[in-house]
């Protein structure tokens, strides 16, 4: 009986360790990359506002050949969605939608994973020199009790935005020029 009182009495502690640690830490999480592509951000920004690009670049919708994606609303821009059907524990059930779209400078988006609530993200679109920085975020309220596992939402989502980026990179940069939209004035 005294081993499972000791027991007890470790999982309390535990337990109230936890709930001291999360009143210090926020319920808001931004997990955020940046690249460096070489080609201006109309280029870039035309592949993100159409989500039927996206299986030629996204890490995401690259996991799982087998996902069933659907598309509704306009092709691009605003009120773009895309939901996904997918048996693979990485990819699941959810849906993306574009809420703001800003020429060759932002797209602001809501994506729901089943069960897990909205997240909001987006992505940034600068021209610098001869190419543009893109950037890519999603933000997240973790709730009370999810702040302590907010402390690894970076660990666990940046690679893949890595990967993500990346493959938008080297998908813009073997673009024909004249597949390149010209940028908006």
């Amino acid at each position: 009986m005294k081993i499972l009182k000791k027991i007890g009495i470790a999982l309390l502690v535990l337990f109230a360790l936890f709930i001291i640690v999360s009143l210090f830490l926020p319920s808001n999480v931004r997990v955020e990359r940046s690249a460096q592509i070489n080609v201006p951000a109309a280029v870039a920004f035309s592949q993100v506002n159409n989500f039927h690009n996206w299986p030629q670049w996204s890490y995401w919708d690259n996991i799982d050949p087998n996902m069933k994606s659907t598309y509704e609303g306009p092709e691009s821009g605003v009120g773009a969605k895309h939901t996904w059907v997918s048996d693979n524990k990485d990819v699941g059930h959810g849906n993306i939608t574009i809420v703001e779209s800003k020429p060759d400078t932002l797209i602001l988006t809501d994506l729901e994973f089943e069960g897990m609530g909205t997240s909001h993200g987006g992505w940034k679109f600068k021209n610098e020199g001869s190419g543009c920085i893109a950037t890519t975020y999603m933000e997240m309220d973790m709730g009370f009790f999810g702040r302590v596992f907010g402390l690894m939402m970076d660990g666990m989502l940046g690679s893949d935005f890595e990967k993500t980026l990346d493959g938008l990179k080297k998908h813009c940069e073997s673009m024909p020029a004249t597949q390149a939209p010209v940028a908006a004035e």
